[in-house]
This record gives structure tokens, C-alpha cells and sequence, in this order.
């Protein structure tokens, strides 16, 4: 084990303490704790924290069996501790097994204590002897089980797919939600070409290919936080997944037009609006929370674009806020997350399915808001980034029965988008397994004129 392992340890540990004491988002939390750790180790402490959240019902199942007494007696030291250990056992095997024992000795006398230590110890090494037999549920008597613990998802959402999608795609997308989701990123177009960027990133030492999915979209391979990159602070790149850039090409507004995005921050979808427009016109950049709304401003600075106006106000209540009807809106609603799984694997533990009636009121709250912004002949486009009915299908026809004057646009507006996005009937479904990114919903609409 190399010497500088046990700070990469350590600054997964703290990064997990502090994502279940202050239900905070590991990718927020992650880049202050891993301050002077070399590119390698803070790698190395980024995969074992999300690994660990990844697996984490797993995990919990698998300590459990040679436990005496539940995880959650324990302080959250320990208790991820023996989780971040046991992550490393069953499925970072690259490190001998030895070696994660012991650290997790060491590591569990400094966080606890000298009989913690040896609790650590014994439970590891039990662990490490039976991981190739641990006695996973028969799929062939309950399928929802063995899922869940084979590709850590909970029950309830595991059971919700198989009624859904069957045996076959559950399977394969709890799998996809597992996997490294690529880095991609968004040239900035009106400052620099695709092969100008790449030309560009590969001086720096990074890497960049283009994506077979979003026609112009790079993956970006660096050893080091990309907004370290000059190119980043130069506002040549924008890191942006997939599916949310094909939000703002599904809406394609003109050059020179009058746009709102009424839930605009942190400003990846108002920014590319922006860049599409020429930064031309105008776009108002709607957000309930000002500190927010300085993130918008921050992004749109960075990327030298000046059509963007920060709007500070709530979207569901829009005769309180400064604007006029717009041929263009851009709902990109608060949901539930459960498309991004791959990225923040924290939802798949805090999320119920009470959570997701409580969110389509919300989400139907926003849409009515833009409606009544919405000029005649304009476009409506509703985007969230989960796939569940309550979220998904079931607001758009609830939408849509209120408004007859809109109709759902029928036509693609995604020209030279890989075969897997699939529109239908004004709608586009995106999902891991099948697609390649995150999972994504949108429905654009058109009002009819006077």
C-alpha cells in the first residue's frame, strides 16, 4: 500500500461523515477535504466515497452479517469506516485485502478507539474471508431483493422499475446507474471552435473526445479538477452532462430572442441558451434564492456573455415578477434527481415515494406560472432530470388538460442527436442503460395563436 493511501482514506472518510451528519452532496463537499492531496490520491478518495454511496445498502447488508449489534449504534466515523472498508473488499480489489484491513484498524483506533479497532479488525477479515459466498437472495423467489442488494438501489424504486420496464431493463439500468458517468463538457462556441478546444485542452495535458451522443460535445479526460484548467477559467468550456444540453437544443430559440428560464441556477441550461442565441436578446434568469442567482452570474461572466439578466423571484407566482410574455420559456424543474443516480448516488438513499406526488405539484406550479408567460405561438419546453411517472408523464397530461391551447410539438429539434434519444408525440425519454446519459424527461409545447 502506498504511503500517501491512508490521507486518500481519510479524505473519503470525512467527505461521507459529512454527506450523512449534514445530508450534504458528496461533489460539493468533496474538493474542500481533499485539499493537498496529489492527483492520484484525490482520485482514488473521490472513487471510494462515491463507490461507497453507490453500494451503500450493500454494504450495510453485507457488515451486517458479522455484526452483534446494527451499523447504526456506532458514530458515523466508524460506521463509514467499516462501509468505505468494506467497499474496497468487495469491489476495489486492486488493493490487497490486508492492506484495507489494516488501515481500517488504524484509522478506526484514531476515530474510535482501541476496542473499536479490534471490532474493526475482526468483522474485515470475516468479511474478507467470505466475499466470495455471501448468501445473496434467490432472484428465482424474490427478484426485487436480489436486485436491490445485488446493484444497491432500494426496494421500493427497484420495484417501481420491474412493473415498468420488466426483469431484463431493471436490471440493466440499476447497473448503468453504477457505472462512471463520463465527464463531458460544452465548448463555448462564440469563443473558440471544437477543434480549436481540443487543440487547446491537449497542451494543457487533458484530453478530449468527441461525444456520440451531442454533436459538438467533448469528453474530457484530466488528472486534475477541470475548472483548474486555463481553458475553464477562459471561459472556452462549460462542464455540462449530456442529457441537460440537449434541453436547450430541444428549445432552440433564435438569435436576437426574448427567452425566461424560471428555475435558471447554477445556469448550465441559461448559459447555453445564451451561446445559441449568439448572445443576442435577452434571457431572464429566474431563481428564488439570490445566492444562487450569483452562481448564474458567476458562469455567465466566466463565459463572457452578456444577453443574461439574473430575475430574483419564484416562478410559480409570476404577476410579482419584472417580465413581459416570451415566445420562448424554459421550465427545468426541481424533481426528484432519480435520472442522475450515476452523479449524485446520495438521491438513492434520501428519496420516498411520497416525494414524488409532493413533487409534481410543484413541478404543475411552475408550468402554470410559465404559461401565463408564454406569448401566443410560443414554445414551452418542461425538462427534469428523473423518469418517474409522477414526474414525467403524468404532468405533462395533467399540463396539458388544463391548457387546450397548447399542443404538444410533434417534430424531433434534435438534428444529428445519436439514434437513442427517441421523441415521441412531443416528448423525449432519456435513460441510462439505453441512452448513455443521464436519465432525462422533456415535453415542449406551442400555444396556439389568437
Amino acid at each position: 500500500m502506498s504511503k500517501s493511501l491512508p490521507t486518500a482514506r481519510e479524505a473519503a472518510l470525512k467527505a461521507l461523515v459529512r454527506v450523512e451528519r449534514d445530508e450534504a452532496y458528496l461533489n460539493l463537499v468533496f474538493p474542500s477535504l481533499a485539499g493537498g492531496l496529489s492527483s492520484r490520491d484525490r482520485a482514488l478518495a473521490l472513487r471510494i466515497a462515491q463507490g461507497t454511496l453507490q453500494h451503500l445498502n450493500t454494504l450495510d447488508w453485507a457488515l451486517g452479517l458479522f455484526l452483534k449489534q446494527p451499523l447504526s449504534r456506532f458514530t458515523p466515523w466508524i460506521r463509514n469506516l467499516l462501509r468505505l472498508s468494506a467497499y474496497q473488499l468487495l469491489y476495489a480489489q486492486r488493493i490487497p485485502p490486508h492492506a484495507v484491513i489494516d488501515e481500517g484498524v488504524r484509522l478506526a483506533r484514531r476515530y474510535g478507539h482501541r476496542g473499536v479497532a479490534g471490532l474493526a479488525n475482526a468483522v474485515l477479515r470475516r468479511l474478507s474471508e467470505n466475499r466470495e459466498s455471501l448468501p445473496w437472495p434467490d432472484p428465482a423467489r424474490d427478484l426485487t431483493a436480489y436486485l436491490a442488494l445485488k446493484y444497491s438501489h432500494p426496494p421500493w424504486l427497484v420495484r417501481r422499475w420491474l412493473d415498468r420496464y420488466g426483469a431484463a431493463e431493471t436490471e440493466a439500468l440499476c447497473r448503468a446507474n453504477n457505472e462512471v458517468s463520463p465527464l463531458s463538457i460544452r465548448p463555448n462556441r462564440l469563443r473558440v471552435t471544437v477543434e480549436e478546444l481540443q487543440e487547446r485542452l491537449e497542451r494543457e495535458g487533458a484530453g478530449a473526445t468527441p461525444s456520440p451522443i451531442v454533436p459538438g460535445a467533448l469528453y474530457l479526460s484530466v488528472n486534475s479538477p477541470p475548472d483548474r484548467l486555463e481553458s475553464y477559467r477562459e471561459g472556452l468550456f462549460t462542464i455540462q452532462g449530456e442529457g441537460s444540453m440537449l434541453v436547450s437544443l430541444l428549445l432552440e430559440p433564435r438569435p436576437g430572442a426574448q427567452v425566461v428560464d424560471l428555475c435558471s441556477a447554477p445556469g448550465g441550461k441559461t448559459t447555453h441558451l445564451a451561446e445559441l442565441m449568439e448572445d443576442r436578446g435577452e434571457v431572464a434568469a429566474v431563481d428564488i434564492y439570490p445566492q444562487r442567482l450569483r452562481l448564474v452570474e458567476k458562469a455567465a461572466a466566466r463565459l463572457g456573455l452578456t444577453c443574461i439578466r439574473t430575475v430574483l423571484g419564484d416562478g410559480r407566482h409570476p404577476a410579482a415578477l419584472p417580465l413581459s410574455p416570451s415566445p420562448y420559456i424554459l421550465v427545468d424543474a426541481p424533481c426528484s434527481g432519480l435520472g442522475v443516480l450515476r452523479r449524485l448516488p446520495e438521491l438513492k438513499w434520501r428519496r420516498r415515494p411520497e416525494d414524488l406526488v409532493a413533487m409534481q405539484e410543484r413541478q404543475l406550479e411552475l408550468l402554470r406560472g410559465a404559461y401565463s408567460l408564454l406569448a401566443p405561438g410560443g414554445r414551452l419546453l418542461y425538462s427534469v432530470c428523473t423518469n418517474e411517472q409522477e414526474e414525467t408523464e403524468a404532468v405533462a397530461q395533467r399540463f396539458g388538460r388544463a391548457f387546450p391551447d397548447l399542443v404538444l410539438v410533434e417534430e424531433s429539434r434534435l438534428p444529428g442527436v445519436a439514434a437513442g434519444a427517441r421523441p415521441r408525440g412531443g416528448t423525449l425519454e432519456l435513460l441510462p442503460h439505453r441512452d448513455g446519459t443521464d436519465g432525462f424527461f422533456m415535453a415542449l409545447w406551442e400555444k396556439k395563436g389568437p
